[in-house]
């Protein structure tokens, strides 16, 4: 179980009641909503505002608008859900993740192409500025990727480098300049992109490394990541082929999942092993990387049993919590 005291969440007796009564006071429904990250593509808030009531989503990332939109949007969110959404944006580059007159500061290429890392700390302090300011309180980022094959066409410009300690250096300074505003941090795409060729969007991700390579490596990154009080992890849609292979002795080749689908990637070694105790979050779940693999009305509830707290966007809201509810039942 979470243990809410201890970090990321450091709450007080009166926080943690907070927590216990909002759940207690829950409908069923309310508790599946709250499971969803819900993605805003239409201008039409009327009917944002009506999903938002019917489906109590925990969580919205949305798409176009300037900043006065977007914060006029995010203002309605909050003053139409009972319980506080969480209100997400990617920013890898600055405040132009945001919105399209957001500021940008440098790819995370870029900024470990420096002799320091103030450049990577700019980008997380602006991107904090000024979602902070349109009503973002949760942030995709950093990316916390090592570009380890320059062929790889997702992390190539949003790794922060091709070593671990390089890529630990900038992340910490992202987090460190984006906390200076009140906005919780995200690494991604554990178990670790970089190393391969695929794209998740069109099918399953692969990290091939050997265990003793990833504990070098990826788990290097995220275990100092999470020792320094992480509040959230997005996995992404990527096999670990040999870390399962030890974690599950005879495992079959068919039954390798992607992370967001594998509990012994999410509950023995990232909440187990590796102690994460904050906010677990599957990528988009669109990708044919996990639609390849399960049939959507698998897929939904298992990415919540194998360890994901949240499920990134729905096909189909209605269908999708559908789902959800009878992998519940």
């Amino acid at each position: 179980m979470v243990n809410l005291r201890e970090k990321p969440f450091y709450l007080d007796d009166e926080g943690v009641k907070w927590v216990e009564d909002t759940i207690a006071s829950m409908t069923l429904d309310e508790k599946v909503g709250q499971l969803f990250v819900l993605l805003k593509h239409s201008p039409d808030m009327e009917k944002a505002i009506y999903n938002l009531k019917t489906f109590h989503q925990g969580g919205v990332r949305w798409q176009g608008g300037d900043s006065n939109a977007v914060y006029a949007q995010n203002k309605a969110y909050q003053e139409n859900t009972r319980i506080p959404l969480l209100i997400a944006a990617n920013c890898d580059n600055g405040g132009d993740g945001c919105m399209p007159n957001g500021t940008f500061i440098a790819t995370a290429a870029e900024a470990a192409a420096g002799k320091d890392v103030k450049t990577a700390y700019d980008i997380g302090y602006v991107a904090g500025r000024e979602a902070s300011a349109v009503g973002v309180n949760w942030m995709f980022n950093p990316c916390a990727d090592i570009f380890m094959n320059w062929r790889n066409t997702i992390v190539n410009t949003r790794a922060f480098g091709d070593h671990a300690d390089e890529v630990i250096a900038n992340v910490r300074a992202y987090i460190d300049g984006l906390h200076q505003s009140n906005v919780a941090a995200c690494c991604k795409h554990f178990p670790g992109d970089g190393v391969e060729e695929r794209d998740q969007h069109l099918v399953l991700g692969v990290n091939d490394l050997s265990v003793e390579e990833w504990d070098n490596s990826f788990r290097k990154v995220y275990q100092t990541m999470i020792d320094e009080g992480l509040e959230s992890i997005m996995v992404g849609h990527i096999a670990l082929p040999e870390m399962s292979r030890k974690l599950r002795p005879g495992i079959k080749d068919e039954d390798i999942m992607p992370a967001t689908l594998a509990p012994e990637l999410l509950t023995d070694l990232l909440r187990g092993e590796m102690g994460f105790n904050g906010v677990v979050i599957t990528d988009a779940s669109h990708m044919a990387g996990i639609a390849c693999m399960e049939k959507r009305e698998i897929a939904v509830p298992k990415a919540i049993a194998s360890g994901c707290d949240m499920f990134l966007f729905a096909n189909d809201i209605e269908e999708d919590m559908g789902y959800m509810k009878a992998g519940i039942e």
